[in-house]
């Protein structure tokens, strides 16, 4: 019995080990007009596109994160009214960040301000297809440097 249960360990571990890890993550929003809100995440926003395709597009984030905006007709989901997303961008500088987007005339739900026992700076803005996107900027990284 012993030998056993040491076999499968060993077996786990090895497993466990050869798996390769997580190279990042890519959030997929569906849009009707995918033209408009390929030009607010690249213009406003100022995201860079690391795959522009007619019905599918993907912009870098942050180092190991991507936003990919898909073409209704195409992907494997469809838009619906209510957004059940949220997009949390991590940025340096909020104010500034703010700043920029309300002198491109975007829309915010308030100035950026500190949430209440988090410990994080921000706002809201929504891009052309109704998605909220929070701006946020952690006054004490909860997940280190």
């Amino acid at each position: 019995m012993f030998h056993v249960t040491i076999h499968r360990i060993i077996l786990l571990d090895s497993c466990i080990n050869s798996m390769k890890t997580i190279e990042g993550m890519i959030t997929f929003t569906y849009h009707d007009d995918i033209e408009k809100a390929s030009k607010f995440y690249d213009d406003v926003l100022g995201l860079h596109p690391v795959m522009d395709q007619d019905w599918v597009k993907i912009y870098k984030a942050g180092a190991d994160s991507h936003i990919g905006l898909v073409d209704s007709k195409h992907g494997y989901l469809k838009p619906s009214k209510d957004k059940p997303v949220m997009l949390s961008i991590i940025v340096q500088d909020i104010d500034a960040w703010h700043r920029r987007l309300t002198e491109k005339g975007v829309k915010t739900n308030h100035p950026p301000k500190e949430a209440d026992g988090i410990h994080m700076t921000g706002f809201l803005t929504w891009d052309p297809s109704g998605y909220v996107i929070e701006l946020l900027e952690f006054l004490t990284k909860p997940y280190g440097e």
